[in-house]
């Protein structure tokens, strides 16, 4: 568990003992034997745990940890005493201190101690993260979503198909690829992934690369330490820290930066790395799921990224279908985020959706993928006050899809069979137009089976029936 923890003991050999104890379980540790370096190495360091004996050659150790608090009121304190002084103790832990140790302690139980306090520091510090207004990049899994879910029950078979690749996924720790149309879902997969994998107690962070800038995507993803640059005051941990035990979804990771390129690259191969204006190396344990809507072999075979990043990212890949290849699961769709937005609004009845308005919407395009449909079916909610969904709230705009035609001269050098195959050929190829090449979309919109289609498909030369 990466963390920074300051011992302030006069026993040198002790200080010198417990920094090896600590340093083998990844921790920084800075040791000291006075509260005057104490209170130097404190300023500079920012810990996050503190283990601090009571009595100190040039002050009380009670004292150092009021001002210490009111230096890092985050820091996690955990008193040091001896058996004669444990009264002494206990009245640090009711100025705040975690917890207190007795001499002479085992180190499992100078562990387990250190361990909760820098557990209880982390999850405050995520806590404020999580909390920030202005920065909806960073999301977490919600108390509510704490049980995983069971499969969703899409019926499309690209869903099927996706939905078992991210179960095998779910079943590894191994770095991941999502692409997908934007708005497709590939938040919504990396979720569902997550919250089915063993760390589906861990913490789940995600960062929107594509609204961050340049400058400062080193200090989100890695964190700073005070004065790495210009309004740095105090110590930061980056996502990568705060997802340890857990999952980092890096969003829209085609829109990083070259030299963050190489700085991933080098995190990936080591598990290792340095916050800005740092000098020690920190070791996490947290898998990382990589989305972008780029076609990331084409951007990289065309400089815009990174080859061996890309090498390194494509483990595992899973496409995430975009909404008009998979509209069969449309009415699923519409009842979930229906729940949701009910829930959201405070609405006290559920308004309905009748057969045509449902048909109306399966037979959009919807360019903007479930993001779009979310987005229409808010704004049906507030329009329809009465109850029932109306197709004018919807505002989709159908006119190109509804107004195709097919213009037919009499024919004169050709048979009725070669007009009426010219026309079927037409009207298939814009119904795989506007289910965006879905054979099972296509179907739908002719009425007609898969079956018929690609016998339809072999008769007027497009494809035969595979």
């Amino acid at each position: 568990m990466a963390g920074t923890v300051l011992i302030v003991d006069d026993e040198v050999q002790l200080v010198r003992h417990l920094e090896h104890l600590l340093r083998s379980e990844a921790y920084q540790v800075v040791g000291v034997h006075s509260a005057a370096e104490a209170r130097k190495a404190a300023r500079s360091l920012c810990p996050d745990v503190v283990l601090l004996d009571l009595r100190l050659p040039d002050g009380d150790g009670t004292a150092l940890m009021g001002e210490l608090m009111s230096q890092h009121p985050s820091a996690r304190y955990i008193i040091i005493t001896a058996h004669g002084s444990i009264q002494s103790a206990v009245q640090a832990t009711l100025k705040g201190a975690s917890d207190y140790l007795t001499k002479p302690f085992e180190p499992d139980e100078l562990l387990l101690s250190v361990g909760n306090a820098m557990r209880d520091r982390l999850r405050e510090e995520e806590i404020k993260v999580l909390r920030k207004a202005g920065q909806p990049q960073f999301k977490r899994r919600r108390d509510s979503d704490a049980v995983a879910p069971g499969p969703p029950g899409y019926v499309s078979e690209s869903m099927a198909f996706t939905l078992a690749r991210a179960n095998q996924a779910a079943s590894s720790d191994s770095i991941l690829l999502l692409l997908g149309e934007s708005g497709s879902g590939k938040d919504y997969l990396a979720r569902y992934i997550h919250d089915n994998s063993r760390r589906a107690n861990g913490p789940f962070f995600t960062i929107n690369c594509a609204a961050v800038s340049p400058e400062l995507a080193e200090s989100e993803l890695f964190g700073h330490e005070p004065g790495a640059f210009t309004g740095a005051r105090g110590r930061k941990r980056g996502l990568l820290e705060l997802a340890e035990g857990g999952t980092l979804l890096l969003n829209e990771i085609g829109e990083l930066s070259m030299p963050m390129q190489a700085k991933l690259l080098t995190f990936l191969d080591t598990r290792m790395f340095t916050r800005v204006g740092g000098e020690t190396q920190i070791r996490v344990n947290a898998r990382l799921i990589a989305a972008s809507n780029r076609d990331l072999e084409k951007e990289a075979a065309e400089g815009r990224f990174r080859n061996d990043l890309y090498f390194r990212l494509n483990v595992l890949t899973i496409r995430m279908p975009p909404l008009r290849q998979r509209i069969e699961d449309l009415p699923i769709l519409v009842k979930e985020i229906m729940d949701q937005l009910a829930g959201d609004m405070a609405l006290t009845e559920m308004p309905s959706i009748d057969a045509e308005t449902m048909k109306t919407l399966a037979g959009y395009h919807w360019p903007g993928n479930v993001r779009e449909l979310r987005n229409v079916l808010e704004r049906a909610l507030m329009l329809s006050p009465s109850g029932k969904i109306e197709l004018s709230a919807l505002g989709l705009d159908n006119r190109d899809e509804e107004t195709w035609s097919y213009t037919v001269s009499f024919p004169k050098d050709r048979s009725l069979h070669d007009v009426t195959h010219e026309f079927k050929r037409s009207l298939v190829l814009e119904a795989l137009r506007r289910s965006g090449g879905s054979r099972q979309g296509a179907s739908r919109l002719l009425g007609i089976s898969r079956h018929a289609l690609a016998y339809q498909m072999k008769a007027v030369g497009l494809a035969d029936a595979e």
